[in-house]
């Protein structure tokens, strides 16, 4: 199934939470000369439009993103969440009040921490959007882009050359099926690469539909890895998204205390 567009979904709070923790990541694999490489299973377009008509007609970036860009002023002395604003800042030099022209999604962050030894590598299997994503980093020699499934390209990438780096998985969990691929696909990364960074994103749905308990207990079999989660409603008992999370494996040190206070600061604008 390809029916998952994340134009719609752009900016939301699962966004945050993702783009909070890889931005963590990337900043700490910077703090080493060595080069390092940046993988995306499921890419996405790369830059998206919080003003356009998909973002609107779901309005999630405005219970979202939007509502930490609306208290920027405010926010600027947070660490991590400084950051994160200066760099949707940078690619919207234009001041556009309380609206945004521009959002990075994860292939925009992982570009904006590449250095000149750096890589990334984007994978992508919608039709639609592989010519996106293409055409959106077709300048920049550090970055390769695949056209094929990401549980499928994250094993037969890895391990990757250099050695050191970050793997970055967000299906779309569209079906069931997704969360046991998931759980395989980065229980075979982590076999060919044991020493890799792997950023697993998942969704917490209502009581009904919610299977990350699923994740944390295949992947808690892996000694060195974390779970970090931001919630911004009450469960329901059925549908709905109230929060996600990001297991992660192989962390950077003091990763989850440093990403935790920063959602300790932001929630509260988050909550719904």
């Amino acid at each position: 199934m390809l029916s998952y567009r994340h134009a719609y979904h752009a900016g939301n709070h699962a966004d945050v939470l993702k783009h909070l923790t890889l931005l963590a990541v990337l900043q700490q694999l910077r703090n080493k000369d060595k080069p390092f490489v940046a993988i995306d299973s499921h890419s996405g377009n790369g830059f998206y439009n919080l003003s356009s008509e998909p973002a609107r007609k779901t309005g999630e970036a405005a219970q979202g993103f939007l509502r930490l860009w609306q208290q920027r002023d405010k926010l600027k002395n947070i660490d991590l969440v400084s950051d994160y604003l200066a760099l949707v800042a940078e690619i919207n030099p234009t001041d556009t009040g309380n609206s945004i022209g521009n959002y990075p999604g994860s292939p925009a962050i992982m570009q904006a921490q590449l250095r000149a030894d750096d890589l990334a590598i984007l994978m992508e299997l919608h039709s639609t959007e592989i010519d996106h994503v293409r055409d959106n980093f077709k300048r920049d020699s550090r970055i390769s882009v695949h056209h094929r499934d990401g549980f499928e390209g994250a094993v037969a990438l890895t391990p990757p050359t250099p050695r050191r780096g970050v793997l970055l998985m967000d299906p779309a969990y569209e079906i069931k099926a997704d969360y046991q691929q998931a759980i395989k696909t980065v229980l075979a990364v982590h076999r060919r690469w044991p020493t890799g960074i792997i950023a697993l994103w998942y969704p917490l749905l209502g009581q009904s539909r919610d299977l990350s308990g699923l994740i944390k207990q295949k992947l808690g079999v892996v000694a060195d890895s974390i779970n970090i989660e931001l919630s911004v409603a009450t469960q329901s008992d059925e549908f709905g998204m109230h929060g996600s999370g990001m297991y992660i494996i192989n962390p950077p040190w003091q990763l989850a205390e440093r990403v935790n206070a920063a959602l300790k600061k932001i929630q509260p604008l988050l909550q719904v």
